[in-house]
């Protein structure tokens, strides 16, 4: 049976997936800024964009267009709804520490994406949340330090080689195109995570 969030595996398909859907996603990010100022609209593209991870999850080159899709707008209500009750959850308990805090918002990570897939109201959607992160909070801590790490190492790299060629430009546009590589990785990251202990949890697996 295959472990979930295996730290190798489960980088590699970050850089991949995020990599495979770079121009969509900077696509995305566009018609977010053209459209932001749109009252009404704009609270449907941000919620689509805040659950561009979900979306991604399934594995498939997305469309950005989807953005503007009016079942965002729907859920306008209850994404105000979860903004609060998360609120209320992590103010308090980042006053008693970083440890409880970080706990928690790892915790209702996947709540938004579970609320736009599934339909579920914002308190349920908390706690399914809440119960498929159970044993792998610190994995997922470890995963995006890693990507991090990896990140960083890949613009010392970089930085380096295009220092020795000595072209400015090229560095210009290298590093921009890292930063993007590393931002959709980022994404990604979220959305293997969102598969793998959400949609894929009828998957007979063993917990790492």
């Amino acid at each position: 049976m295959q472990k979930k969030l295996e730290f190798v595996p489960t980088l590699t398909e970050a850089f991949a997936l995020g990599t495979k859907n770079l121009a969509s996603l900077v696509l995305t990010v566009v018609f977010f800024v053209l459209t932001c100022w749109i009252p009404y609209l704009n609270v449907g593209t941000t919620i689509a964009l805040a659950s561009l991870p979900g979306k991604l999850a399934r594995g498939k080159v997305i469309n950005p267009t989807y953005i503007f899709d009016a079942v965002y707008r729907k859920n306008m209500g209850n994404f105000f709804l979860l903004l609060g009750l998360e609120f209320m959850i992590l103010f308090p308990a980042f006053l008693f520490g970083l440890i409880p805090g970080y706990v928690l918002s790892v915790a209702y990570t996947l709540a938004l994406y579970i609320m736009v897939d599934d339909g579920v109201t914002p308190m349920d959607a908390l706690h399914q949340s809440y119960k498929a992160t159970d044993g792998y909070k610190w994995k997922i801590f470890f995963l995006n330090i890693a990507l991090g790490i990896v990140s960083l190492l890949l613009f010392l790299i970089l930085g380096y080689v295009c220092e020795l060629i000595k072209v400015g430009f090229i560095t210009f546009v290298v590093m921009v195109a890292l930063v993007m590589v590393v931002l959709a990785a980022s994404i990604a990251l979220t959305a293997v995570i969102y598969r793998e202990l959400w949609l894929n949890k009828d998957e007979a697996t063993v917990e790492a």
